[in-house]
């Protein structure tokens, strides 16, 4: 029985028959490239991709999302933590989280 088992789960053709739910086709499709939160983090150094959604400001529309922000901003929001989440949680080909709203 444990044979049947472990077919099924090396078989990657069997694995890539999933149902999706309606609600997640939107997740599921778009990438975090196409999301509005996707933004130019701007260092002393070099520039990094991250989220904008967790910082609360953007993600409640509060102010308008730039398209680059300076580190210094990120940091004095959400921390040394934060900014670690927000740049390695995301890539530009990457399926989207929940966050996820498309660019206007």
């Amino acid at each position: 029985m444990s044979n049947t088992t472990d077919y099924y789960r090396r078989n990657y053709l069997y694995s890539s028959h999933r149902l999706f739910i309606p609600e997640s086709k939107q997740k599921a499709v778009n990438t975090c490239g196409d999301c509005r939160f996707y933004i130019t983090i701007i260092g002393r150094e070099e520039r990094k991709m991250g989220c904008a959604a967790l910082i609360p400001k953007y993600f409640a529309m509060e102010k308008k999302i730039p398209a680059e922000i300076d580190i210094s901003d990120f940091l004095k929001e959400i921390g040394k933590v934060g900014l670690q989440n927000a740049v390695t949680c995301c890539g530009e080909y990457l399926n989207a989280c929940g966050l996820f709203q498309p660019k206007i």
